[in-house]
């Protein structure tokens, strides 16, 4: 009788309910979890800020030349723009905007790169073995920009 039992459990959980908790969940209107982006956009605020606070006495300390740092700054500092504008889910802002087209010439650039690699290897001007260490950094750069991109 208890084996009975169980799977008539079972068998009414897997054929009636299964099939009801997609409509169930639909009919509900669950609002989407955004804590996760929330927390992952105050992390890289912070973070940024707090590189951007750092950068001078850090290049103080490693004797960086001033070309760097300050283009550094511009790049912490337009990243922090950014991250703001998204933050503010201004769509139409020009920090965004510029964003989006940096990333899209940067991924278009890559892959004229990778074709020019594979050229060089096709005319046995490079071998096999550098066509792959330069893909790979390719292949990270264009991960690292589409991932970027995909935050946003």
């Amino acid at each position: 009788m208890i084996i009975f039992v169980t799977s008539g459990v079972i068998v009414v959980t897997l054929v009636v309910q299964g099939p009801l908790l997609p409509a169930v969940v639909r009919w509900a209107r669950l609002p989407h979890d955004k804590s996760v982006d929330e927390e992952r956009q105050l992390a890289e605020i912070t973070a940024t800020e707090e590189a951007l606070t750092a950068l001078p006495g850090l290049a103080d300390d490693l004797g960086t030349d001033q070309k760097v740092i300050n283009r550094l700054r511009r790049e912490y500092e337009e990243r922090l723009r950014v991250l703001h504008a998204s933050n503010d889910q201004a769509g139409d802002d020009p920090a965004l905007r510029h964003d989006h087209h940096d990333t899209a010439l940067r991924l278009a650039l890559l892959a004229r790169k990778r074709a020019a690699v594979v050229r060089l290897r096709d005319e046995s001007r490079i071998d096999d073995t550098v066509l792959r260490q330069v893909q790979t950094r390719l292949d990270i750069e264009e991960v690292r920009l589409a991932r970027h991109d995909s935050t946003e």
